[in-house]
């Protein structure tokens, strides 16, 4: 459809430097992602930005560090942009649809509106000690009221200057809002296999203390990259009813 918009008006050459700039933005996600052990189940691509999915562990801060890679990206080429018109003016025409295209991309993800990237830092840092999935009903609540704050803005441009664009991005943030899954993030990647790339130097091992009727998925929530976890189940008298290594919750799991 967009193809099609972009053929219409006249605009294939930025449709193309648009795409090509939004897979990066992503491709930027998916790299952060997966240097702190997470991997995306798949990708949407829309015409704010491509969403990578899976499913919904992510310790808090690896969270925020992914959210951040796709804007810091466009912020980059913007910055080196701007920079090279101060020292190169006669790029300007070169680089002005390069510019543009990741000006967009930079100021739709800032929009607190999920699922893009700013809506997904509220909904890391709301549901960082509460409960992911009342958070993301109030992410989406909140989401709702910007886009009725944006869809405001498109009927008063019938007063004034006709905004089409804009009515547009109500429409699509609409239905990215209502499209977007409740398995909200990344998949965790198997820590295992960087950590045996670096038995040659030696890695700790931690001992987790946890409820014997905690749901074991939940356990991954406590693995990081830089050891080697154990897991020891207490019932409620304190007495050791079982324990289980980090590579037997793989394999009790199906991921290794």
């Amino acid at each position: 459809m967009l193809f099609v918009l972009a053929c219409f008006l006249d605009s294939v050459r930025m449709y193309f430097i648009y795409i090509l700039f939004l897979l990066c933005h992503e491709f930027s996600h998916f790299f952060v992602a997966k240097k702190y052990g997470y991997m995306p189940e798949k990708m949407h691509l829309s015409f704010f930005g491509a969403s990578l999915e899976g499913y919904d562990d992510f310790n808090f801060y690896d969270e925020i560090k992914i959210v951040l890679a796709g804007p810091v990206f466009n912020l980059i080429v913007v910055i080196f942009c701007y920079i090279n018109f101060w020292f190169f003016p006669e790029t300007s025409v070169l680089f002005h649809d390069v510019l543009t295209a990741n000006l967009m991309i930079l100021l739709f993800n800032i929009l607190p509106i999920y699922p893009l990237d700013m809506g997904r830092f509220l909904l890391a840092n709301f549901s960082k000690n509460g409960n992911r999935i009342k958070s993301l009903k109030k992410i989406k609540k909140l989401s709702m009221c910007f886009i009725f704050l944006l869809f405001v803005l498109f009927l008063v441009s019938f007063f004034f200057e006709f905004n089409f664009t804009l009515g547009f991005v109500c429409v699509n943030l609409m239905c990215l809002l209502f499209s977007s899954s409740k398995e909200t993030s990344y998949k965790r990647q198997f820590f295992a296999v960087n950590k045996l790339k670096k038995l040659s130097s030696g890695l700790f091992e931690k001992t987790i203390y946890v409820d014997s009727k905690i749901d074991k998925f939940k356990l991954f929530k406590f693995v990081d990259n830089t050891h080697f976890f154990k897991f020891v189940f207490i019932n409620d008298q304190g007495i050791k009813v079982g324990e289980i290594s980090e590579i037997e919750l793989y394999r009790e799991n199906n991921l290794i």
